[in-house]
């Protein structure tokens, strides 16, 4: 049983990293990463497609990764609201995490309508908060995926 999971995770590790560069294995993560965190709900998958078919990313990493990542953005939607917030220079919201979730089970349209300046907070601190980081992490991934790149074809040419 053991050796026959260890043969599917290596037939799906070879299909997850066909013929991607350091590059753009770490612009598929890091791309995954801040659309799953955007502090919309229910846009992710769609937006990853969208972005993932022209770049020539690995979609699959990216699809898998962001429902992974999915549960990150429960965490971070108020910060992101009040750090918007602050940049317009506007009052504190009471908004709890439940309002917003209770508001888009009702209707994701309503939700958009009446908590619009809200989402518009969130994503100013999305943008000042999650893309430089974003941009950081791609750079620290592609030096690490580029280093054990090259350490794995040193071990290739040894052998």
């Amino acid at each position: 049983m053991k050796a026959k999971l260890i043969k599917i995770w290596e037939k799906l590790k070879a299909i997850l990293k066909q013929g991607l560069t350091p590059k753009q294995l770490a612009l598929s993560i890091v791309v995954s990463t801040l659309v799953s965190i955007f502090p919309v709900f229910g846009i992710s998958t769609i937006v990853l497609t969208f972005i993932a078919l022209p770049f020539k990313l690995n979609l699959p990493i990216m699809i898998a990764l962001s429902y992974v990542v999915e549960p990150l953005k429960l965490i971070v939607i108020i910060p992101f609201i009040n750090i918007g917030g602050r940049v317009f220079g506007a009052e504190h919201t009471l908004l709890s995490f439940e309002a917003i979730k209770a508001s888009y089970e009702i209707s994701f349209f309503n939700t958009i309508k009446s908590l619009s300046f809200e989402l518009l907070c969130g994503t100013i601190g999305w943008l000042f908060t999650a893309v430089p980081l974003g941009i950081m992490l791609y750079f620290v991934l592609k030096m690490i995926l580029t280093y054990l790149g090259k350490l794995k074809a040193n071990r290739l040419k040894s052998n």
